[in-house]
C-alpha cells in the first residue's frame, strides 16, 4: 500500500505529494490505493526484507507470483467497472465501450489487462516448479512479463506523459526492466567466473 501511495506522486507530479503522502487518509476512496506498479513493487521489496529477517537465504515471493496475476484479473474488472480513469483513449474499434456521460467509445484497457493476467496466471502456475523458477526468478519472470505488457498497453491508456512522449507507468516498466536485466547479467556473471573457477 505504502508503495503504491508514493507511486502516485511518480506517476501524478509532485503537486499531489501532500495528498497522496497524507497515511491518515489510506483508504480515503477520494485519493484511491494507488497505482498497481507501486504496489508491486512495494510487495517485492516487502517479500525481501521479510525473506533476510527471517533468515531465508533466497526470495519466498516465487508463492504469490501466480495469485497476485490473478489478483490483478479481479482487481481491472473492478476498474473496468468504475470507469477508473476514463477507462482508455477513444477508439473506433468494435471492442470500444461507451461511458456514461461521453458520446464516443474507449478503449477497455482494464479488460485487456484482465486478459493479459488470466493468461500469464496460467503461464506462471505452469512454470510454479520448475526448478529455474526458484529462489524469486518466478516472481521476477513475472513482473518482467508485465511489465512488457504494461510498457505497451499504456499508449491506450489515459496517463499523464512525463517525458518524450511515455507515461510514469512506462518509466517505471522500463526501469523495472533493467533493474530485472541487470540482476539476470550480473548473476550470469558470478555463475560463468564459478563454472571457470
Amino acid at each position: 500500500m505504502i508503495g503504491a501511495r508514493v507511486s502516485i506522486v511518480f506517476f501524478n507530479g509532485w503537486e499531489t505529494a501532500l495528498l497522496a503522502l497524507d497515511f491518515f487518509r489510506l483508504f480515503d476512496p477520494r485519493i484511491g490505493p494507488g497505482p498497481i506498479l507501486g504496489g508491486v513493487a512495494g510487495a517485492y521489496i516487502a517479500g525481501f526484507i521479510a525473506s533476510r529477517a527471517i533468515g531465508k537465504a533466497g526470495c519466498a515471493c516465487d508463492a504469490f507470483a501466480p495469485a497476485m496475476a490473478l489478483a490483478m484479473v479481479v482487481g481491472r474488472f473492478g476498474c473496468f467497472l468504475a470507469g477508473e480513469d476514463g477507462l482508455g483513449k477513444p477508439t473506433t474499434l468494435p471492442r470500444g465501450v461507451l461511458l456514461p456521460d461521453a458520446d464516443f467509445a474507449v478503449h477497455p484497457t482494464p479488460l485487456y489487462d484482465a486478459a493479459f493476467n488470466l493468461a500469464w496466471f496460467g503461464v506462471l502456475l505452469s512454470l510454479r516448479n520448475h526448478p529455474r523458477m526458484q529462489d524469486g526468478n518466478l516472481l521476477k519472470f513475472g513482473l518482467a512479463g508485465y511489465a512488457v505488457f504494461r510498457f505497451f498497453v499504456e499508449f491506450l491508456r489515459n496517463n499523464r506523459i512525463l517525458w518524450w512522449g511515455l507515461t510514469g507507468q512506462q518509466w517505471f516498466c522500463l526501469g523495472l526492466l533493467l533493474v530485472i536485466g541487470l540482476y539476470y547479467a550480473n548473476h550470469y556473471r558470478r555463475s560463468r567466473q564459478v563454472a571457470a573457477a
